[in-house]
């Protein structure tokens, strides 16, 4: 696997930009890890995003928490005011979600989650005390991604990421065992397939502009013959959990 440093996109969203500068410099918020695409995007930079992702710090405090959360609001009140948005907070069981809004409708938000299983530690961002996570942590969390929801962005991200070079296919599964030891290969690899089984029954090649049909064949092939490799003979259960 490649060895690459991350740096940050030319064409960072504004409002990211905006909220990054306001985290720049202060000492609440060495308890962020930027993850997702967003993390990938400084690494691999393909697509646009409206969403920062972050993991909490495995080591983070209650306490250190919720000063980092005190500071993402102060910042993001102060970037609502400055661009006519309103900010409004979402939480789960294990995410938090502040959303920027125009009209009812977000726009960009920030959000944080309780880390899985930790591939490396994270590494300093282009944006410091926030960290980063490694290529190699976020490839792993793109493979939990690919298997577990298996969205169109998901496959779009795996294959950018080894059309790139950056990983080979092997890399990948290996990234993704790490991340799940006790969980079985070949019922990940038909996880997978489901997925793309039932991508290609909602937007079936002949239905796509004709502009597209050669790429998006070209894509579902990779997929088939190179990320899966699989067996006729494809469990029809999922994971047990």
């Amino acid at each position: 696997m490649k060895n690459i440093l991350p740096v940050p996109p030319e064409d960072l969203d504004p409002l990211a930009a905006e909220i990054l500068g306001g985290l720049r410099g202060q000492s609440d918020a060495k308890t962020l890890i930027l993850g997702g695409y967003f993390a990938l995007k400084h690494y691999l930079n393909y697509r646009q995003t409206k969403d920062i992702d972050a993991w909490w710090s495995q080591s983070s405090t209650p306490a250190e928490r919720q000063a980092a959360i005190n500071l993402l609001t102060k910042v993001l009140t102060q970037v609502a005011g400055q661009n006519s948005l309103e900010l409004d907070e979402r939480r789960s069981a294990t995410t938090l979600s502040l959303e920027l809004k125009r009209d009812g409708a977000t726009i960009f938000s920030v959000q944080i989650a309780d880390r899985d299983r930790e591939l490396e530690p994270p590494i300093p961002s282009p944006y410091p005390p926030v960290q980063i996570e490694t290529l190699r942590d976020n490839i792993g969390a793109k493979m939990n991604a690919l298997v577990n929801r298996g969205a169109p962005r998901d496959f779009v991200d795996i294959y950018a990421i080894a059309q790139s070079g950056m990983a080979t296919v092997p890399e990948l599964w290996d990234c993704w065992q790490q991340k799940n030891p006790q969980l079985d290969l070949h019922s990940a690899k038909a996880q997978v397939l489901r997925f793309l089984n039932g991508i290609e029954q909602r937007r079936p090649i002949e239905q796509m502009p004709a502009t597209e049909r050669t790429r998006l064949t070209s894509v579902r092939g990779w997929f088939r013959q190179q990320l899966l490799s699989l067996p006729q003979q494809l469990p029809e259960r999922g994971f047990e959990r």
